[in-house]
């Protein structure tokens, strides 16, 4: 009894999977019987998720992982753990996320917001192929306010000349959109299925703090909680697109012909992001 429910366990990786939407979801997959990793950068909400998962049987299951994801070294860190300890890896869920109000520099030289948001993404992504090119139906969701319109500033990538919270935060989605075309480009005979998701209004600690007054009384006003937020996102992991990338806001698949989707600045992207890290 026990290797027929190992062998059809699905193992779950999820980026702040201790807090807010990541919470949501990893609850949700522990209570359905899959494994979860969470990675958090919180020792205590790590300790509440492990707790919580005891409290419903699921701590052969659980395992909280902690991590300053806005380093790069902390990433390549967490990838190795993840490859050592499970070779094989279902789907990989980014959901940590960060909006400063001001410029923050970590010690390896990248602006905070941009190696959270898109730095430790890229890396996961592509470091974790290997695990999830085991798997039957591999996915990568990334949870991000895809398909919405604007331009990358090529000249100033992390906003170091010029900071302004709410453009950053809408910077990275748009990063984070062309990571998902530029993943796709790169791996043409890939079985991962790329999913780049926007929940739109979500009350998380972190958007409850983030940006002007009228942004939070907004969020405040129409944001969804997380237990309704998580909804169309489990129907969409349960049945995958089967195109190697899509977008969607919340259940409405958008369209890949817009120019934020744009296959040759994805490329572009990729290159510029490859050789950033290779400065380290």
């Amino acid at each position: 009894m026990t290797e027929k429910i190992d062998r059809d366990m699905k193992t779950i990786l999820i980026t702040g999977g201790t807090n807010g939407l990541g919470r949501g979801l990893a609850t949700h997959y522990l209570k359905t019987g899959e494994r979860v990793i969470a990675i958090g950068s919180s020792v205590n909400n790590g300790k509440i998720f492990l707790d919580e998962a005891n409290e419903i049987g699921a701590e052969e299951r659980a395992v909280f992982i902690q991590a300053n994801l806005n380093l790069v070294s902390e990433t390549k860190r967490i990838i190795e753990e993840v490859k050592n300890q499970f070779p094989v890896l279902d789907t990989l869920i980014f959901c940590a996320t960060k909006h400063n109000n001001e410029y923050i520099e970590t010690s390896e030289g990248f602006e905070s917001s941009f190696a959270l948001d898109y730095l430790s993404r890229f890396n996961l992504s592509y470091g974790l192929k290997e695990s999830l090119e085991k798997a039957d139906s591999p996915i990568i969701l990334n949870i991000c306010g895809s398909g919405m319109n604007g331009d990358v500033n090529w000249e100033d990538l992390q906003h170091k000349k010029q900071f302004e919270p709410m453009k950053v935060m809408m910077h990275g989605s748009r990063l984070n959109d062309l990571l998902g075309v530029g993943f796709a480009e790169k791996n043409p005979n890939s079985k991962i299925k790329y999913i780049l998701y926007n929940p739109m209004a979500v009350k998380t600690p972190g958007m409850a703090n983030t940006g002007s007054f009228m942004m939070k009384l907004m969020f405040k006003l129409i944001a969804k909680p997380v237990d309704k937020a998580i909804v169309p996102i489990i129907d969409l992991l349960s049945n995958p697109p089967a195109q190697p990338i899509t977008s969607f806001t919340q259940r409405k698949e958008n369209s890949l012909t817009k120019e934020t989707f744009d296959k040759t600045n994805s490329l572009r992207l990729y290159q510029v992001t490859s050789d950033l890290l290779n400065r380290i």
